[in-house]
């Protein structure tokens, strides 16, 4: 079985996302800051659900058991601070240059006895050949341990440095598990062919949070200027901004009218 190399700071992350696709690196958040998480989390999954905003059975899971939390960003600061880490920063930077973009930050958490996810790498509206270089980062936050048993992500090996992603009906073969301790995070390329593992344990459930960068000529898949409140936007770091599509020179215009307006996201 293919262990998922470690990394002890990001300039060693991006010498084995390099070679291998992905990388882990342990310690990112400590307790009282995955607490912190986990509380804002169940906060937002239940608000969700008194507003009757989907959580469950989205075409590209298996059944109705795996939760999905769109829209972090607009819940709670604390997935504003992950989203621009320093260490996620870096790495992320490295690979697609800057400036670029937060396309999506969500939740996936799967329970006992869910199916595994499609396999898919997270560039494949890119048209094959794909470039040598990936057009896409996702930073993956591990809330809670990742094993194989309870729904770990699962990869292929060596698929970045394919040029085009897989079927969606490929199935688990020659794959392996992303393991690692809550409070980790694991990067990936975004040509790495990957899936939601199947939850077999009896009683364990797989938070994960994944924040989804791109290039800045990639069209995001949330609209942030539908769901970020100006008092939000003035809230933000200049960098957080940026990411959201706010704060480039570009959209430094349409940043002062969205503000002067009041814009309230709805």
């Amino acid at each position: 079985m293919t262990s998922v190399a470690r990394a002890d700071n990001p300039q060693q992350a991006k010498e084995i996302i390099e070679r291998d696709g992905i990388c882990v690196i342990e310690n990112v958040l400590d307790g009282p800051a995955l607490e912190r998480v986990r509380a804002a989390l169940r906060a937002g999954i239940e608000r969700d659900e008194a507003n009757s905003v989907p959580v469950r059975g989205f075409p590209f899971d298996p059944d109705f058991r795996n939760i999905r939390v769109f829209d972090l960003i607009g819940k709670d600061r604390v997935f504003v601070e992950m989203a621009e880490h320093p260490i996620a920063v870096e790495i992320v930077g490295h690979f697609l240059g800057r400036p670029f973009l937060l396309s999506n930050f969500s939740a996936n958490i799967t329970a006992p006895g869910s199916g595994a996810m499609g396999m898919h790498a997270d560039q494949g509206y890119v048209p094959a050949p794909w470039p040598p270089y990936p057009m896409a980062i996702n930073v993956a936050w591990a809330i809670d341990d990742f094993t194989d048993e309870n729904g770990g992500t699962r990869f292929v090996p060596g698929s970045h440095l394919k040029d085009h992603g897989p079927d969606w009906s490929d199935g688990p073969e020659g794959t392996a598990p992303v393991e690692c301790p809550a409070g980790s995070i694991f990067v990936m390329d975004g040509r790495v062919w990957h899936q939601t593992g199947p939850n077999r344990s009896a009683d364990r459930i797989r938070a994960g949070l994944f924040a989804y960068y791109v290039r800045p000529f990639i069209r995001t898949q949330w609209n942030w200027s539908m769901t970020i409140r100006s008092e939000q936007l003035e809230a933000m770091t200049p960098l957080m901004r940026e990411m959201l599509g706010f704060g480039t020179n570009v959209t430094s215009s349409l940043e002062s009218l969205y503000l002067k307006r009041g814009a309230s996201g709805q």
